[in-house]
């Protein structure tokens, strides 16, 4: 199997690659050059892998996969597999970006190359194992999901091995975020009488950092506030003004049943925070430009999941387009393999739960259905 690392290198991986280096299995001639007509090549880089048809190499806070020559092929020849390769390697990438967890591809001159950013996680292969079940399972009904939506859009990965993904682990709550919170709970502000709304509704969850708070408060703690604070108004609406910290009477006009709002909203560190669906409603409404940003931050949130990590697919290098219900059974079939010998101990639990998060793919009883008829092949055993 090929060796590729996108990130997050060991001490024993390299030394592997400097034992790799001294036995002239990676030959240096190909490091000098290898995209042939490269301006970059890997003299600014650092080698991060050797495989058997590119050297991928980081620079800076990117990632370059240049696809070497290859000398037993016809040099006419040869440019002609590397050039269309790289490009259909290029679209699967766009693609699948779009949709899962998985580098995006920047836009270069260079024929051979794919630009992508760095993603800085721990390979699933060195890390799965090291995590107690309970995470091996949730890490796993991800990856399901993630393949799911793949499957959906039809692309076909071709080479599903924990190799390929790349274990990323969400930040906390954002610096400015994390300030604010302390201040809010200061307040004492009685629990499920209030909610937080706008910004900081999106900063709890990680999507972005928040530079004030906007609540809203229930009718009989909003009575009670403005006994003991002055009350403004922003055109129509009435609010209280504590600095950073902002108490609103309602939150038209999206609603005026603020009691049912505060009802609604998801409890996070004891705290009401109104619901995603809810913040897009209403900046859908408002439309300005900061809303529109806000709203595809969500979503994109929204399609990562809400765990505490997310799953980065990598190296599109075998995959392609198909719709064959056939073709998505095999890919599913190379992982339970890869997980059954790289991961034995857990291995029939953990595709279990690869399965639980593959339904979400509307055809994926027809798909597990064939698995089964797959793993009778001989061929495929």
């Amino acid at each position: 199997m090929r060796q590729k690392i996108l990130s997050g290198m060991t001490t024993n991986s390299r030394g592997r690659l400097s034992r790799e280096f001294s036995r002239g299995r990676i030959m240096k001639s190909n490091l000098k050059n290898p995209s042939e007509g490269s301006s970059q090549g890997n003299r600014l880089g650092v080698l991060a892998a050797q495989g058997a048809e590119a050297v991928i190499v980081k620079e800076g806070n990117f990632i370059i996969k240049n696809r070497i020559p290859k000398s037993y092929r016809i040099k006419e020849l040869d440019e002609k597999i590397r050039k269309q390769r790289t490009k259909a390697e290029t679209k699967l990438l766009e693609k699948a970006s779009a949709i899962i967890n998985s580098p995006k591809p920047i836009e270069t001159k260079e024929t051979y190359q794919i630009k992508m950013p760095f993603v800085e996680g721990k390979k699933l292969s060195e890390s799965l194992d090291s995590f107690p079940l309970k995470k091996q399972k949730e890490i796993c009904k991800t990856i399901g999901k993630e393949i799911a939506k793949l499957h959906e859009a039809n692309i076909i990965h071709g080479d599903l091995t924990t190799s390929n993904m790349l274990l990323v682990d969400k930040k906390g709550y954002p610096e400015n975020f994390k300030r604010l919170l302390v201040k809010l709970k200061e307040l004492n502000l009685p629990k499920g009488e209030f909610g937080v709304f706008g910004s900081g509704a999106l900063a709890v969850r990680g999507i972005r950092d928040s530079r004030d708070l906007d609540i809203i408060a229930k009718r009989f703690l909003w009575n009670k506030l403005i006994k003991k604070f002055p009350v403004k108004k922003y055109f129509s609406k009435e609010y209280i003004d504590m600095g950073e910290i902002e108490i609103w009477k309602d939150w038209m006009p999206l609603t005026d049943n603020v009691d049912a709002l505060i009802d609604d909203a998801d409890i996070i560190e004891g705290i009401r925070f109104v619901k995603l669906k809810d913040i897009i409603n209403l900046k859908k409404i408002q439309n300005r430009e900061k809303d529109i940003k806000d709203i595809q931050l969500i979503e994109q949130y929204q399609k990562r999941g809400d765990n505490n990590f997310q799953i980065f697919l990598i190296d599109f290098g075998l995959g392609y387009i198909s719709d064959k219900i056939e073709d998505k059974a095999v890919d599913l079939h190379l992982l339970k393999q890869a997980l059954e010998a790289r991961h034995f101990k857990n291995w029939k639990i953990l595709f279990e739960e690869v399965e639980k998060g593959y339904k979400n793919y509307n055809e994926s009883k027809k798909v597990l259905e064939r698995l089964k008829a797959v793993e009778k092949r001989g061929r495929y055993k």
